[in-house]
């Protein structure tokens, strides 16, 4: 007699709903933390003069 275990397949819709959550969550923290943990870029205050665009 041969044992054979009856495993039950993942789900992959709930598999694909975790993955989804998951990579959501991570691109919320990335966002928040540029938004808020990052220092201010500097702006320039005055454009170059007209002799140093071009060429």
């Amino acid at each position: 007699m041969t044992y054979k275990r009856n495993r039950r397949k993942p789900d992959l819709f709930a598999l694909l709903l975790i993955v989804v959550v998951v990579g959501m969550a991570a691109t919320l923290a990335y966002q928040i933390n540029i938004y808020y943990g990052a220092d201010a870029v500097p702006i320039a205050k005055q454009a170059p003069g007209a002799g140093a665009v071009g060429g």
